[in-house]
């Protein structure tokens, strides 16, 4: 058997004898000095409530998206490169842009194809997309602002598509567009204008 293999099935053995386990003590902690029915009632009740937090679990897992390394590199890069002087709350705006184009039918559906679309961001064209992903390849992120990009990086790609400003949220679902200078921007946060 390969490690993988014996891995899974070591993993597998102490899911069910902690499972068993559990519920036996649960069983006996709640039942004790009843009938073998009431114990085994007992011993149902615990496995429901087991099952219910399970789904509780699965129903987060499904409310956030996953995403590779590459992809947080790249969006971490961009967030840096775009706004990186500004606020935390600028960092998320910036991020939730670029995830609502990917999510767009008129741009393309991947966050590389919507970096890297031509003349859409200034830092691809001025290459300074380039020196942040080769600060990120170096591991020179320990700054605050580094983290705080790949924070927000981290949050917009879960899905995360509203800023906090003034202790009210503020959605961002459906805006595409971004810049200093912007004409009808219907937001405006930091340094930058949105629509």
């Amino acid at each position: 058997m390969n490690c993988k293999k014996i891995a899974t099935l070591i993993l597998f053995v102490i899911v069910i004898l902690g499972y068993s386990r559990n519920s036996v003590s649960v069983a006996a902690s709640e039942g004790a000095g009843t009938a073998a029915t009431g114990g085994a009632v007992t011993s149902q009740d615990s496995v429901k409530k087991q099952n219910t937090s399970l789904k509780k679990d699965k129903k987060k897992k499904k409310n956030s998206k996953s995403y590779t390394k590459s992809e947080l590199r790249l969006m971490s890069a961009i967030i840096n490169a775009e706004a990186g002087g500004e606020s935390f709350q600028g960092k998320l705006a910036v991020g939730i842009v670029v995830m609502n184009r990917i999510e767009s039918k008129a741009f393309p559906n991947t966050l590389k194809g919507v970096i890297y679309q031509r003349g859409q961001f200034s830092p691809v064209r001025n290459g300074a997309l380039k020196r942040k992903l080769n600060e990120y390849n170096k591991g020179k992120t320990g700054s605050k602002q580094w983290k705080d990009c790949i924070r927000a990086a981290q949050k917009v790609l879960e899905g995360q598509n509203y800023v906090t400003v003034q202790g009210n949220k503020k959605s961002l679902k459906g805006y595409h567009f971004f810049s200093v200078y912007l004409a009808h921007a219907r937001f405006r946060l930091g340094g930058h204008r949105f629509k």
